[in-house]
């Protein structure tokens, strides 16, 4: 009995020493095709067509749009009589963006919590077009309050 048990694991090895002896085979012969195929490539003759392509009806918009913004915000800030509190409070909306991004990080790895989110947002969007978009006076209502508040913010 023990003699059979024997056989069948000298068996098994001699399989596995097998097997172990093609893989360097295997990887020569893969090496060998891969070398083969790159020459030929290297061989054939390459055509390149480059194509450059230069855009400049908005670059000096660009850049005309860019200065008034700079120009501006310099103005405000100089404007600005309490620049220690606007310091302050920019750096506070930085840290909270900071803390919103990575708690909703960690939420976000909770299983199930994103779908489930994400069901209340679509359920949300539904609710809302239902009661403001679907029906004309709701629209005409609703266009009034955003250009009550464009107006007051610009």
């Amino acid at each position: 009995m023990l003699s059979g048990s024997v056989q069948i694991v000298n068996q098994k090895a001699g399989a596995v020493a097998a097997v172990a002896s093609r893989k360097p085979t295997l990887a020569r012969r893969a090496a060998a095709r891969k070398a083969a195929s790159v020459s030929v490539n290297r061989s054939a003759p390459v055509f390149k067509r480059e194509r450059s392509v230069r855009v400049n009806a908005g670059n000096d918009e660009l850049k005309s749009k860019a200065q008034d913004l700079l120009t501006t915000a310099a103005d405000k800030w100089e404007e600005t009589e309490d620049k220690p509190t606007v310091v302050t409070l920019a750096l506070a909306g930085l840290v909270t963006l900071i803390v919103t991004s990575s708690l909703l990080g960690a939420l976000d790895k909770v299983p199930f919590l994103g779908g489930i989110l994400e069901l209340v947002g679509i359920g949300y969007s539904a609710y809302f077009a239902y009661n403001n978009l679907l029906f004309t006076p709701d629209r005409e209502e609703l266009t009034k309050k955003v250009d009550d508040i464009k107006s007051k913010i610009l």
